[in-house]
């Protein structure tokens, strides 16, 4: 049976695998036991990637609502005309403003060329109103950097690290972030073995967190308190790296002034953990450095994501956790541009944070540093005046299972002049648009891992530990009688049809690549190869040489060495802005839960889907094709329920029914549940077979972040209610 080195894209993590093909279809995939990054890894999801692309449900022809709400087949060719002459009158009757984009996460996996070929739609449209994932999942990890600054070399590699600190993360089910993504279980079974000492601070025993020396089994939404209360032990017992404060930061006397309001034993009792174990945590990891501390999800997504991230930046910087000159990169650009590390500080840009660009009605709310504020879009929507949003694509996205407020969500998307979604199957979100387009699935289509490259500048404590890059030519075509396009192909037929240009510039997640941007040839289309060829162009090595590689390989030469700091430099990391500090401030002073709600309702990943994507496949789902609400045993039984049993969950905005299952690795007095599952309220009774959307339980204009409008999607205070037996 022939066998084919590809790149997975079920995730960001682009794992080097190998599919077996018979008769053009691919029956088998499995990591590739040669692969010296992944050395034979490869998930569940990866390993169903093939019956993804066969998935029954799949849809190999583009739809078209019918006035009764039915759907038809449309001619791909035919419904770009039709979508093309719908945007270009909204565009002369109401400005480019009333067409907004929506990419999603499964946009980002499927190829290194979505990102790009958006922005350039966008740009080209004249449209300011282009939103992403970002804002509603980590977008303090992009605002943060800007009120603190950036150290211009990488931090601690994970292979360099002593000691690690896990806040709200679980990576060996999450594949991103703190233990690298190209094997996660392999690298940190090692790591542990060589001494690396694993904190994990999470409200769950998880798959991690079971194999850390130091738990802290925290309760939900107390990272901030905890990260501050780290920072005042650190600096009062003076373990931080007093060289690299004194020569690389400000505002690090206003910061240990702010953190003062954090004791040790008040946080400690708030959290409900004990002191000697905060404590242990906070010297643990400034004693056995090099290290790096990381936040997830779970602390993102509890209210407070740009102050989270701050204080991460706080506590990694105070312990002097970034390279310095000499040093060699372990993991720079392969395919990408190679930005010049440099062992200094790039001082911060407050101006670029937040508060620019484009304002949307409603709340006011503005652009960050993350991107357009999704949290606010379906305001934007429903804003009642000439200039509201009327157009809207979606892209490898599900907002109606995704987005936060689903209620609203749903009134937005069907006050809609028109609603296109780029999707697989009919998705939750594809049973509302008015044109559902059918694209080919990553098999079909050649790639490049370019997009893992893009991780280690995402945060600390991301990315890989080598220079991996890979190719990959498709591997199968499409199905017969098909009529898919790829995601790119549908941007630039648009294009073309609205006579407009289209610039590729490559996509930077730290804003520091700045290269001329090459002009697509709207008369004669490229290939793939020509976009990915431009994409890559002034990468440190050129995509000809990876082709030679066709089951990928290390890059280590030309090798990235930290660069000393430039003569009579003066940008400093800023420890003291104003703006946290304050927020710092009013979250010292706040009031206690409300007992009204007496659990907490929290995030959780699943190894086998990636948010939407992956329910439907059998091999991946188990015969589970809903998310279970997890508690513990005991507040299970003092319900007088039992695992399997339906429940309601409410909260002071809505209710969903959900199936209550037993999870001992939690503490009590929480739900644990995954996002992005569920369809809309008329599929509750089939909540058993589709899940639960845990976005209908959150207003996205109440208890939302004011500098990005991220709504809290995570510490969600919720009754569990006793169903009706079904």
């Amino acid at each position: 049976m022939p066998e084919h080195h590809t790149i997975c894209r079920a995730c960001h993590a682009a794992c080097g695998v190998i599919v077996n093909v018979e008769d053009g279809v691919p029956v088998a995939v499995r990591g590739n036991p040669d692969n010296p990054v992944y050395k034979g890894f490869c998930c569940v999801k990866g390993q169903n990637f093939g019956a993804q692309r066969n998935n029954p449900n799949r849809l190999l022809h583009s739809q078209k609502r019918q006035p009764d709400g039915s759907y038809q087949s449309i001619p791909a060719q035919q419904a770009m005309n039709e979508i093309a002459y719908k945007l270009s009158q909204l565009r002369t009757d109401h400005g480019a403003r009333s067409v907004a984009l929506y990419s999603g996460t499964f946009a980002a996996a499927a190829s290194a060329i979505n990102a790009a070929i958006e922005t350039a739609f966008m740009k080209a449209l004249g449209s300011p109103m282009g939103f992403s994932s970002n804002t509603i999942d980590q977008p303090g990890k992009m605002v943060a950097p800007a009120l603190f600054g950036r150290w211009m070399a990488p931090p601690t590699n994970f292979a360099d690290a002593g000691v690690v600190m896990l806040l709200g993360m679980n990576p060996l089910v999450a594949m991103s972030g703190g233990i690298p993504h190209t094997n996660p279980g392999r690298y940190l079974k090692d790591a542990l073995a060589d001494g690396l000492q694993l904190i994990a601070i999470d409200p769950r025993r998880s798959e991690t967190a079971r194999r850390a020396q130091l738990h802290l089994q925290v309760k939900p939404g107390h990272d901030v308190a905890l990260l501050a209360a780290m920072i005042n032990i650190i600096l009062t017992e003076k373990l931080h790296d007093q060289d690299f404060v004194a020569q690389h930061m400000q505002g690090v006397d206003e910061l240990q002034r702010a953190v003062a309001a954090f004791p040790v034993q008040k946080v400690a009792v708030q959290a409900g953990i004990s002191a000697d174990e905060l404590t242990a945590a906070a010297r643990l990891f400034a004693n056995n450095g090099p290290g790096v501390a990381v936040a997830g999800t779970g602390p993102n997504m509890s209210g407070h994501t740009t102050l989270v991230e701050y204080l991460v930046l706080c506590l990694n910087s105070i312990c002097g956790r970034w390279q310095r000159a000499g040093e060699t990169v372990r993991d720079p650009a392969t395919l990408g541009q190679v930005v010049q590390p440099i062992a200094q500080a790039m001082p911060p840009r407050s101006e670029y944070a937040f508060g620019f660009g484009e304002t949307m009605h409603g709340r006011g709310m503005r652009n960050s540093a993350a991107g357009m504020p999704t949290g606010a879009l379906a305001d934007e929507i429903l804003f009642d005046g000439e200039q509201r949003v009327r157009a809207l694509i979606s892209h490898g996205g599900n907002p109606v299972a995704a987005w936060p407020d689903q209620l609203k969500t749903l009134q937005a998307i069907r006050a809609l002049e028109l609603s296109v979604q780029i999707d697989v199957t009919m998705s939750a979100t594809a049973h509302e648009a008015d044109y559902v387009i059918a694209v080919k699935h990553p098999l079909e289509m050649s790639g490049i891992s370019l997009n893992h490259e893009y991780l280690s500048g995402y945060a600390p404590g991301f990315g890989t530990t080598q220079a991996w890059a890979q190719y990959t030519s498709a591997i199968v075509a499409a199905p017969a009688g098909s009529d898919l396009l790829e995601d790119w192909e549908f941007f630039y037929g648009l294009a073309q049809r609205m006579d407009m240009e289209l610039k590729l510039t490559p996509v930077s997640f730290n804003g520091t690549v700045r290269t001329t941007p090459w002009p697509i040839d709207m008369q004669s289309p490229p290939t793939t190869d020509d976009i990915l060829q431009a994409l890559t162009r002034h990468g440190r090595v050129p995509l000809e040489e990876v082709k030679q590689h066709p089951a990928g390989a290390v890059f280590p030469d030309p090798a990235v060495v930290v660069a000393p700091a430039e003569k009579d430099w003066q940008g400093r990391l800023d420890a003291g802005n104003n703006y946290m500090l304050k927020d710092l401030a009013e979250l010292a002073a706040a009031v206690g839960a409300d007992s009204e709600w007496p659990f907490r309702l929290i995030s959780r990943r699943q190894i086998n889907v990636l948010n939407s994507t992956g329910r439907d496949i059998p091999g991946q789902n188990h015969g589970k094709t809903y998310n279970p609400a997890y508690m513990h045993p005991e507040d299970i039984a003092a319900l007088g329920l039992h695992s399997g049993d339906p429940i309601n969950l409410r909260s002071s905005r809505a209710s969903i029914p959900a199936v209550v299952e037993a999870d001992p690795n939690l503490r009590r007095g929480l739900v644990s549940m995954s996002h992005s599952w569920g369809g809309a309220p008329d599929t509750d009774d089939q909540f058993r077979q589709v899940g639960a959307c845990t976005g209908r339980l959150v207003s996205d204009n109440q208890d939302y972040e004011k500098y990005t409008a991220m709504p809290r999607l995570s510490n969600i205070p919720v009754q569990v209610e006793v169903a009706a037996t079904t």
